[in-house]
């Protein structure tokens, strides 16, 4: 019987040696080592933002062409019907909708997570930035902007892509598992890694993995657009200034509201 450390040890050695495909070097988030992870490349698709490498890896459970994916969300496991739009939902910009729809179709990761991410992330603020230097829709660190070809951080049509190619990229190596995934854009996938394939033990990262799951639940439910409160265009500016709850913080209200065209989006209190 293997001690814990030597089952440690395998798995990690197993997982990355079924990334070790050919292609540029990309340095793995928060572990001591470069160079140890490879994203195959692909073909960029005609109408694709032309990032410096465009990067793709193989094998994820979770698939928009299949369908559906088998995913973990709120500790149950849950098959997911993915979608090839926003279903009714706006960042408010209806650029930024078609760039969300785009990545998450050209990248086989569901825009509906795409958009709960963004979200969260910076409330649909194209100039926002965090006091870590995260920056943009999908805050994304220079470091990681770079790892997944963006040229222009501040791009959002740029800015969106490699949000969706980090967000495949994690669903790749955790073999589907949405949960982990989100944990890997918070705190980085060598901290997944390091904690055995869970969810880091950081509070903040768990609030994340919470809300974003939160999220992604409320605009695939039915009964939101249902139940929708209707906002004037006053009433949603006036919400829209507010910065989401800081992760420390336990966030306690999300819901959706109607907009004056008829189109929801979501909302924090």
């Amino acid at each position: 019987m293997k001690t814990p450390s030597l089952a440690a040890a395998f798995l990690l050695v197993s997982a990355l040696s079924a990334f070790a495909q050919s292609g540029s070097n990309y340095r793995v988030d928060n572990f001591d080592f470069a160079g140890a992870i490879k994203l195959q490349k692909s073909q960029t698709d005609a109408s694709a933002p032309k990032l410096s490498r465009p990067g793709r890896t193989r094998g994820a459970k979770y698939s928009a062409s299949a369908g559906t994916i088998k995913a973990i969300i709120n500790d149950r496991m849950a098959e997911i019907k993915v979608s090839n739009s926003l279903d009714r939902f706006t960042t408010g910009n209806a650029q930024v909708d078609s760039f969300i729809v785009d990545s998450g179709t050209r990248n086989s990761v569901d825009p509906l997570l795409i958009y709960s991410i963004m979200h969260q992330e910076s409330t649909f603020k194209p100039r926002a930035m965090s006091n870590k230097g995260a920056r943009g829709l999908m805050q994304l660190m220079p470091g990681t902007a770079q790892r997944f070809g963006v040229t222009s951080i501040w791009d959002p049509r740029q800015n969106i892509e490699g949000g969706a190619r980090y967000v495949r990229f994690l669903l790749d190596l955790f073999q589907g598992d949405v949960n982990l995934a989100l944990a890997g854009y918070n705190a980085g996938e060598g901290a997944v890694m390091k904690y055995g394939y869970r969810i880091p033990p950081y509070s903040e990262t768990q609030e994340y993995v919470r809300r974003i799951s939160r999220r992604y639940d409320l605009i695939r439910d039915p009964l939101a657009a249902r139940t929708a409160s209707s906002y004037t265009r006053d009433q949603l500016a006036a919400m829209q200034n507010k910065e989401s709850a800081p992760l420390t913080i336990y966030e306690r209200s999300v819901f959706a509201v109607r907009l004056p065209d008829g189109r929801l989006q979501l909302i924090t209190q």
